[in-house]
């Protein structure tokens, strides 16, 4: 994602500066949330581990983790440091586990939603340019209104990519909660091969501006996510513009023109 917004506003070196800047800050405050989300809902179901580790802080430093950062700035898809959880603590730890799994992901849907309608908003006051990376067209109106689609681009990516059932993703824990311990204990022997595949995927997309199989490979691998982040954001966009009277066909069509969704 990273190499195609740069790649789409061209050569000034300001510019693109300043658009690294703004990509970063959208990408750490999703990946804050997201765990503040987690370490919330573990706290007020009966485990203060998240609170009294410091893990409820807005501070980036607790919460980055560095190959799911690369993972986010290059893909648009990644992950945090996990909040520590000790499920003994829960009330109900089968059903409780799944309800703090799922606060990260349920927190990025809702940041992406507030920010797409935020968006639309601003398409409705006329504050919408038909070319967001146009230079010229540049104001802190635009700024704002692509500011806010970035923040929703990457808050869908982060919940639907935390939601795979692969260790450590929330979603395998989503899982482990439906299964049987022994069957539950095998299936997170997983976590042990994980980084390296994730590794494995930030080169491939590295490899992929460079290698036609490459590319070939990277498309293949993440359709599935763009197809699927595309119709979410769609959804948002076109909700924005039933609500605020926007023309849905203009908005979407200028701001899903394969910058932030393709």
């Amino acid at each position: 994602m990273l190499l195609n917004l740069i790649h789409s506003s061209g050569n000034d070196l300001a510019f693109n500066i300043a658009l690294l800047v703004l990509y970063v800050i959208c990408i750490l405050l999703a990946l804050i949330c997201h765990e503040v989300a987690h370490g919330l809902a573990a706290n007020w179901l009966g485990d203060p581990t998240a609170k009294q580790e410091g893990r409820l802080t807005l501070n980036p430093l607790a919460h980055i983790d560095p190959i799911g950062f690369l993972m986010m700035l290059f893909t648009g898809y990644g992950w945090a440091k996990p909040v520590p959880v000790n499920p003994r603590r829960l009330r109900k730890p089968r059903r409780d586990m799944a309800i703090v799994s799922f606060a990260g992901p349920l927190a990025n849907l809702l940041l992406a939603l507030f920010a797409g309608l935020g968006c639309s908003a601003f398409a409705a006051f006329g504050k919408f340019p038909m070319d967001m990376l146009a230079i010229e067209q540049v104001t802190p109106a635009s700024a704002v209104s692509y500011l806010l689609l970035v923040f929703m681009r990457l808050n869908i990516g982060l919940a639907l990519f935390n939601l795979i059932p692969i260790p450590p993703m929330d979603g395998s824990n989503i899982l482990v909660s439906f299964l049987r311990p022994n069957a539950a204990a095998k299936y997170l022997q997983l976590r042990l091969y994980t980084q390296y595949i994730f590794l494995g995927i930030i080169a491939l997309n590295v490899l992929s501006s460079f290698s036609t199989v490459a590319a070939i490979l990277n498309s293949l691998l993440w359709t599935p996510f763009y197809y699927l982040t595309s119709w979410i954001g769609k959804g948002i966009l076109f909700l924005g513009c039933w609500l605020f009277g926007t023309p849905a066909p203009g908005i979407v069509s200028s701001i899903l023109a394969g910058t932030l969704f393709g």
